[in-house]
C-alpha cells in the first residue's frame, strides 16, 4: 500500500505537481506538511503555455519558495539553478525505443 511518509521532526515535506494540457494551459500546485501530517500551507500557480516537464520545474521552484528553504545557502542555490533551467528553451520529445 502506498502512503504518505512523514519527514523527520523539525522538517517539512512539500508535495508538488505540475501539469499541462496540449502545451497550451499549464499550472502547478503543492502542499506543505509538518512531521505530524499537519497542513502548513499550499499553493497553486497558473503558468501559461509550457510542457509538463517545465510545469513540474515550476512546481519545485514554488514549493521551495513556500517551504521557507530560501533562508539556507543550499535553498538559495537550488532556486538559482531551477531558475536557470526554466530560462532554457526546453524542447522535450518522447523517444520510442525499439527493443
Amino acid at each position: 500500500m502506498i502512503g504518505w511518509k512523514p519527514p523527520v521532526e523539525g522538517w517539512v515535506k512539500v508535495n508538488i505537481d505540475g501539469a499541462c494540457k496540449s502545451e497550451s494551459v499549464a499550472g502547478c500546485g503543492g502542499i506543505i506538511r509538518n512531521n505530524r501530517g499537519g497542513w502548513l500551507g499550499g499553493f497553486a500557480k497558473h503558468i501559461g503555455s509550457c510542457s509538463a516537464f517545465v510545469a513540474e520545474l515550476w512546481g519545485v521552484l514554488e514549493g521551495l519558495k513556500h517551504s521557507g528553504v530560501t533562508s539556507s545557502a543550499m535553498g538559495i542555490t537550488l532556486i538559482k539553478n531551477i531558475r536557470r533551467m526554466l530560462a532554457l528553451n526546453w524542447n522535450v520529445h518522447e523517444i520510442l525505443a525499439g527493443w
